[in-house]
């Protein structure tokens, strides 16, 4: 089970990490939040998509993170 935490305590040296998160551009309404990486961007002091394939102006609303998982080849 993943042990999210609050979003006010996830690392913002730029590291990436597992959001609960949606796009900014999806307007609110159901259940549009899910888990993407992302990461803290100083210049701009914003959550951003890792790695950044989306519009440069893309912003997430992140409420959780957690740690990545290890990567299967361990």
């Amino acid at each position: 089970m993943t042990d999210w935490k609050p979003i006010e305590s996830a690392p913002t040296d730029g590291s990436s990490v597992l959001l609960w998160a949606r796009l900014t551009s999806i307007p609110p309404g159901s259940d549009d939040f899910c888990p993407m990486v992302g990461f803290w961007n100083k210049s701009i002091h914003r959550w951003k998509v890792a790695p950044e394939l989306l519009n440069k102006a893309e912003v997430l609303n992140a409420k959780f993170w957690t740690e990545l998982p290890n990567s299967p080849n361990g």
